[in-house]
């Protein structure tokens, strides 16, 4: 278990977002961790895919090769 201290108004907002999903603090907190973690894996690919000077295509792009653009 890893302890964590958020100030007042955090800890506030955390408990708000908790009721309005009908989940407990933790859950949130997990999940959001979860999240952070996907996130900044998902920038390190893509900053070492820079670096490489890897060839890259928009998101529009990737949709019209793939015919999902409509």
């Amino acid at each position: 278990m890893l302890p964590i201290a958020v100030d007042a108004e955090v800890e506030e907002q955390l408990k708000a977002v908790a009721d309005g999903l009908h989940k407990p603090v933790a859950e949130c907190l997990h999940d959001a961790i979860l999240q952070y973690i996907e996130d900044r894996q998902d920038y390190l690919s893509a900053a070492k895919a820079i670096a490489r000077q890897e060839p890259a295509i928009t998101l529009d792009e990737l949709e019209k090769r793939l015919g999902l653009d409509g």
